[in-house]
């Protein structure tokens, strides 16, 4: 298998966090896990650091204060780079990736520079009626805006190859929170890296609650207007 890093960020995930550990490292036992966590008050630390003690495979790195998922993701990424690893896999901790599926995207990835999971072509999503349909609305919206031959738009159950990783840690982003897993496809498309999608089966969290506030659809979908002009802009310079 091609060395492998699994990674999520967390931040007050005490009650998910040790599931997703001991869940990853029995489906990926050759595979290196890394947590960027950000200081979570709620003590996910601490569970952590003793999970160290168990899992010698587990590397935590903890950041003061709350500095989003979307600067975690891009450290996780330039992590990957920086150490040599071949693939670098994403995903939330909550529960609602399953790590017996990351064999599924591994396999895709390859023959694909990048690899996302999909909740629709063959996919499921078992989730309260609301984030179905707001999952569905973004996705679909996605898919009118910015075509790219995929389906799935939002999840952030991705594989990145090391030409992935470059390309994504090397773009000027624009957006923040929510929408940066817009722009990251984006980018990778716009880099002409070949892009799959397997079916995945995203389930309703295990614990703790959602951490997706109003704000960050509205930016979401603001995000998704700028980058549609800017594909329009560039056809047309050409």
């Amino acid at each position: 298998m091609p060395r492998t890093l699994v990674f999520t960020g967390t931040y007050n995930e005490r009650e998910t966090i040790d599931v997703w550990v001991r869940g990853v490292s029995l489906h990926q036992p050759d595979a290196d896990l890394l947590v960027v966590d950000d200081s979570s008050p709620d003590g996910t630390g601490a569970i952590l650091s003793a999970l160290q003690q168990e899992f010698p495979r587990l590397t935590v790195h903890s950041r003061p204060g709350k500095q989003g998922l979307n600067t975690a993701h891009l450290h996780a990424l330039r992590f990957g780079l920086d150490q040599g690893y071949e693939r670098v896999v994403t995903m939330d901790a909550d529960g609602s990736h399953q790590p017996r599926q990351i064999a599924r995207l591994l396999a895709a990835s390859d023959s694909a520079g990048f690899v996302i999971g999909t909740r629709y072509r063959g996919g499921s999503h078992h989730a309260p009626l609301a984030r179905k349909a707001l999952s569905l609305g973004a996705n679909g919206a996605s898919r009118l805006l910015l075509p790219m031959g995929i389906s799935e738009y939002t999840t952030s159950f991705r594989v990145f190859s090391p030409d992935a990783m470059r390309a994504v840690t090397s773009a000027r982003l624009s957006f923040r929170g929510y929408a940066f897993f817009i722009e990251c496809l984006e980018v990778v498309h716009q880099a002409g890296i070949r892009m799959a999608e397997v079916p995945i089966d995203f389930v309703d969290r295990i614990g703790g609650t959602s951490k997706i506030p109003r704000s960050q659809i509205l930016l979401s979908m603001e995000a998704l207007g700028r980058l549609s002009l800017r594909r329009v802009r560039n056809a047309v310079q050409r």
